[in-house]
C-alpha cells in the first residue's frame, strides 16, 4: 500500500469512524452505565432518529471538512453560514451553544460578539468544538494544535474546549501520519487519561472518556461499545472515540452501508485526500 493509499484510509476511517461511532451512540444517549449493553444500529434515542441517521456532531464534523474542501484551509464565516443552513433544515439535534451563536449571527453579531455574548452569558465549556475536531487532524501535520484552538474558539471561547480540540486534533494526525496507538497515547498529558468517567457534555470529561475509550479498545467494534455503555452523552464520547479508532483500525463496513449520509461522507473524503496532497506537494517546492 503506498504513502498515498495510507493517509485516504485514514481520513476515510477518520469521517466514517466519527459518523458511524455518532449514529450508534445516539441510540443510547441519555442512558444509564450498562455494562451488558447490546450496541446495534437502531435508531431510536432521545431525538427518535432514523436508522443510520446521525446527530449534530457529524454535522457540524462535516461542515468542518468540507470547507476545508472548498477553500484549503479553516475559515469562521464560511462554517458558521454552514451551520446557519445545516440549522434552518432541521435542528433538532442541535444544542443550545450553536442554537444560541446562529440566532445571535442572524440578529446582526458578528462572530466575534456572537461567541463571546454566549459565554458571558451561559458559558461555553462544553464538548461541542470537540465532537467536530477530527477534520483538522486528517489534513494537517503542522500547527495542528493552534489550528484546533481557533477552529475551537469558532463557537466556544472556553480554553479547556480549545486544548481539548487541540489533544484530539493531535492524536488523529498522528495517527493518519503512521504513528502507533501507543506513540499516540504517550504524548497526551495524562488529565485526559486518567480519573472517573463521567459522560457529561464538560469538554474534559468527554475527552477523558473517548480517550479511555479508544486507549482501552482492541478494536473499533470494541472502542465504541465501550463508549455506549458509558451512558450520558453517548453520542458524542462514540463520535471522538470512533474518530480516532477509524484511522487506526477502518470501520466495520456492515455499519458504513448503513449511514444516511454514506455517500456525502465518502465524497468529502475524497476531496480531503486530493487537498491533503495538494498541501505536501506544495511543501515541498
Amino acid at each position: 500500500m503506498t504513502m498515498k493509499d495510507d493517509r485516504y484510509a485514514g481520513i476515510f476511517g477518520g469521517l466514517f469512524g466519527c459518523a458511524v461511532g455518532d449514529a450508534l451512540g445516539s441510540s443510547y444517549e441519555g442512558a444509564y452505565r450498562d455494562e451488558k449493553r447490546e450496541v446495534n444500529m437502531t435508531g431510536g434515542g432521545q431525538f427518535d432518529l432514523k436508522k443510520g441517521e446521525v446527530t449534530d456532531d457529524t454535522l457540524m464534523m462535516l461542515a468542518l471538512a468540507e470547507i476545508f474542501c472548498e477553500t484549503g484551509e479553516f475559515t469562521q464565516d464560511i462554517f458558521l453560514h454552514k451551520v446557519i443552513l445545516t440549522l434552518r433544515e432541521d435542528d433538532t439535534t442541535f444544542g443550545r451553544t450553536t442554537k444560541t451563536i446562529t440566532s445571535l449571527l442572524e440578529q446582526g453579531c458578528t462572530p466575534e460578539e456572537a461567541v463571546y455574548a454566549l459565554h458571558i452569558t451561559y458559558g461555553s465549556r462544553t464538548n461541542g468544538s470537540v465532537m467536530r475536531t477530527i477534520p483538522v487532524g486528517l489534513v494537517m501535520q503542522d500547527d495542528v494544535e493552534t489550528t484546533a484552538r481557533i477552529v475551537s474558539a469558532f463557537t466556544h471561547y472556553d480554553r479547556d474546549a480549545g486544548d481539548c480540540c487541540a489533544v484530539i486534533s493531535r492524536a488523529a494526525a498522528g495517527l493518519v501520519a503512521g504513528k502507533s496507538k501507543a506513540e499516540v497515547l504517550a504524548e497526551i498529558p495524562a488529565k485526559y487519561l486518567s480519573g472517573e468517567l463521567i459522560p457529561s457534555i464538560d469538554p474534559v470529561e468527554t475527552t477523558r472518556c473517548a480517550l479511555t475509550c479508544f486507549r482501552d479498545g482492541d478494536g473499533y467494534t470494541d472502542v465504541i461499545r465501550r463508549a455506549c455503555v458509558l451512558g450520558g452523552d453517548t453520542d458524542t464520547v462514540a463520535c471522538i472515540a470512533g474518530g480516532l479508532a477509524g484511522i487506526l483500525w477502518g470501520v466495520p463496513q456492515k455499519w458504513i452501508d448503513t449511514l444516511l449520509l454514506k455517500d456525502r461522507i465518502t465524497e468529502v473524503a475524497e476531496q480531503l485526500i486530493s487537498k491533503a496532497a495538494e498541501m505536501r506537494s506544495a511543501e515541498k517546492k
